[in-house]
């Protein structure tokens, strides 16, 4: 009897844990955290433009970035993807899909070598605030509820099994922290405008990691965004990690617009904290997640 009990309390554990881990994907109008102790996650951007790809960052061209929220607090209307631009040099958000050994959407280059100087302010001759490639897009879905989201054009059908982004390890957060969870999501496009479909969540209506099988993997890419020599930069470098989806079985894209997004999550409750120090490493190992 007393076995019994054990297994259906580890359960109910791994459900809880469970739970507050994908809380926060649904809009209520509220912000379900507001933390600075973990730092935050930041989507890179991407300089390489696929051929077919019309739009760039800039919205004059119709805009690659669209970003949506959950919280108030950032002042925003809420449940609404808004439109944003950056620089006419930056090709939506990061973005490499692979099929087997065969590279079959890349925008960035980072994988291949082809990045050039796009990641380097001193090598542009350009300030820190006027590179391209230094700049990034908040993705917390969870903590102060936002995202952004990266356009991308697929010109016919496309078979993939992985999925790479791109991000910044930003005021102490750690890649490593086993309170954080990832997730990636494919949205397709509103027809007769450049928007992601509005699902009422965070969750893409064409993929969703949340969903879809596969094994997250993560670490550093060892390239470098270089900073400027001006203050308060000073030629400073920060690393460029590799966020990596790998589906149990393939998916076929059909031609068309789409929009992608990766983003962290938290388990940051106490209560949470005390329960993933039991049932975390189980939660892991039944969403297929692992460090390479």
């Amino acid at each position: 009897m007393k076995r019994y009990i054990s297994v259906f309390k580890v359960i109910i554990v791994l459900i809880t844990v469970n739970s507050i881990v994908w809380a926060g994907t649904t809009f209520d109008g509220q912000p379900d955290y507001e933390y600075d102790i973990y730092g935050y996650y930041y989507a890179m951007t991407g300089g390489l433009f696929p051929t077919g790809t019309i739009p760039n960052g800039d919205n004059a061209s119709g805009g690659t970035f669209r970003y949506i929220t959950d919280d108030p607090a950032w002042g925003y209307t809420i449940d609404t993807w808004h439109k944003d631009d950056w620089f006419p040099q930056n090709a939506s958000l990061a973005l490499t899909m692979k099929n087997g050994s065969n590279f079959v959407y890349n925008n960035n280059g980072i994988e291949t070598g082809t990045y050039g100087n796009y990641y380097d302010a001193t090598a542009q001759g350009l300030p820190s605030t006027s590179t391209p490639g230094l700049y990034r897009g908040y993705a917390m879905s969870n903590n102060y509820d936002f995202i952004y989201a990266g356009y991308f054009l697929i010109t016919e059908e496309t078979t993939i099994d992985q999925i790479i982004g791109y991000y910044d390890e930003n005021s102490g957060f750690d890649s490593d922290n086993p309170l954080v969870q990832y997730r990636m999501n494919i949205w397709s496009n509103v027809d007769g405008d450049l928007l992601p479909v509005n699902t009422g969540d965070f969750t893409g209506d064409v993929f969703s990691s949340d969903y879809v099988l596969g094994t997250f993997s993560w670490g550093d890419t060892g390239v470098d965004r270089v900073f400027g020599p001006e203050a308060p930069y000073y030629s400073m470098t920060d690393d460029i990690f590799y966020l990596k989806y790998t589906f149990d079985s393939p998916m076929t894209l059909d031609p068309g617009v789409y929009w992608f997004s990766h983003d962290a999550t938290f388990i940051p409750a106490p209560g949470a904290i005390l329960l993933g120090s039991i049932g975390v490493g189980f939660v892991n190992w039944l969403k297929r997640r692992r460090k390479i």
